[in-house]
């Protein structure tokens, strides 16, 4: 994650990661699908570019959730969905 993300072609998502509270960094996930409906990305090359000019965005998002108590999944990442934009 030298970017500070990383799109995973294999499950269709961009993976980033935001400063936590005092639990350090929360991992977080938006789907390709998500970028689609919320961010405008009509074609898989442009998922990255939807999540570069929208990341402020998606991570005061994932902020929001995280405060408000979003669960992880089993693997530890919190998923951003579209009901969430």
């Amino acid at each position: 994650m030298a970017k500070g993300y990383l799109v995973d072609v294999e499950l269709r998502c961009v993976r980033f990661r935001i400063p936590g509270s005092s639990s350090g960094n929360m991992r977080c996930t938006i789907s390709f699908n998500t970028l689609t409906q919320s961010f405008g990305a009509a074609q898989p090359s442009q998922f990255e570019a939807a999540f570069v000019r929208h990341r402020q965005s998606i991570e005061d998002i994932a902020k929001r959730l995280i405060s408000g108590g979003r669960p992880a999944d089993a693997d530890g990442w919190v998923w951003i969905r579209t009901a969430d934009c």
